[in-house]
């Protein structure tokens, strides 16, 4: 795929009565590549935004997860690297 320019980032506040939700969530996002920027933020350089419809859609979290079409993130090179791009 060709980057964009534009990260992808997933923030999500869940509570730990839905925990069960909140790992798979996390794994979700693990295994199709996503790194984490702090705790609950996640980034990713590449279009996912149906993959993250259907993951709140499927956990019922509705507001509790965000997705963000970011155009410019201060001190990304380190992110730039995680995902060899320039």
């Amino acid at each position: 795929k060709k980057w964009d320019g534009k990260w992808r980032l997933v923030i999500f506040d869940i509570p730990e009565a839905l925990q069960p939700s909140r790992d798979i969530l996390r794994d979700s996002l693990i295994n199709i590549g996503f790194v984490k920027v702090q705790n609950s933020v996640w980034a990713f350089p590449y279009d996912c935004e149906e993959f993250i419809f259907l993951l709140k859609t499927n956990f019922e979290l509705g507001k509790k997860v965000l997705y963000l079409v970011v155009g410019k993130m201060e001190n990304d090179k380190w992110l730039r690297r995680e995902f060899g791009l320039q």
